[in-house]
């Protein structure tokens, strides 16, 4: 069987993130497992974590929808904050609400720990749909602060040239917390997968890891999509004699693309 490249297609919402590389030809003697350090191996967990997020995020949310920063009173008794009823008993009665508009309610959370005092917060997108005021309401009632006081700040998404990959580190940052630290509502969409075999020859991948930034080669390649950036980051890792891990001479590349007809991209922001 002769060597061929592959195309790992990944699209969610408007956009589309493809990974090239060959698919080798298994030997017939089966050599001994080499697995990467422990450190190695944890960035390119968080790494994995936070594209498998971005793609979720951007298949399932719009510019409609929020990103909100919940936070406890700074009297707030550090062990019920640890425990997180009543976030959990805030996101029931964000549930109840959204039903009471007949709205069908979308959400990702998680948990962080302060840096400074290790007292926990929690960041959610959740969609939209309802008035960010009953959101608001919600959160800052169960602790009875004046109507100056805001436990809760709200942002709609913001839909860049790079999509939500921002958001998706912002929630996947915590390694206290391990990488994979975010919650879902069981109604989520799934990204689009599918695989192309043959159609990328050796010299393509080597000319496209070679002229990284010449747009037109990519949007030839991929036509009806605009070109962001590529990535020809070597990740593969393997295990040495003296057991350190050392890098792979292993063709690969990764591209970011969009829809060109989209509506809600903001073409001339790079970053959130």
């Amino acid at each position: 069987m002769r060597k061929l490249n592959r195309e790992s297609i990944h699209r969610s919402g408007d956009y589309m993130e493809v990974d090239i590389f060959p698919v080798r030809k298994p030997t017939s003697r089966r050599s001994a497992k080499a697995k990467p350090t422990r450190p190695v191996q944890q960035k390119l967990n968080e790494r994995n974590a936070a594209r498998r997020l971005t793609w979720l995020l951007q298949e399932n949310f719009g510019s409609n929808d929020y990103l909100c920063e919940l936070s406890y009173p700074a009297d707030f008794p550090y062990d019920k904050a640890l425990e997180g009823r009543e976030f959990a008993c805030f996101l029931r009665n964000i549930k109840n609400a959204y039903k009471k508009e007949n709205k069908e309610v979308k959400y990702i959370h998680n948990t962080e720990l302060g840096k400074e005092n290790g007292r926990p917060h929690y960041h959610l997108v959740i969609s939209g749909g309802i008035d960010k005021k009953i959101i608001e309401e919600k959160w800052n009632k169960r602790f009875n602060v004046g109507e100056k006081t805001n436990l809760i700040h709200m942002s709609h998404l913001r839909f860049t040239k790079t999509g939500l990959a921002g958001t998706a580190f912002y929630l996947t940052k915590d390694p206290i917390l391990c990488y994979r630290s975010y919650c879902c509502s069981k109604n989520l969409k799934q990204p689009r997968e599918s695989q192309r075999d043959g159609r990328i020859s050796g010299r393509k991948l080597q000319e496209l890891r070679n002229d990284k930034h010449n747009a037109r080669i990519f949007e030839e390649l991929y036509p009806g999509y605009v070109f962001v950036d590529a990535d020809p980051r070597i990740d593969l890792v393997n295990i040495n004699e003296y057991g350190e891990a050392e890098k792979i001479d292993f063709p690969y590349i990764t591209i970011r693309l969009y829809r060109n007809d989209t509506k809600y991209i903001l073409r001339d922001q790079e970053y959130a």
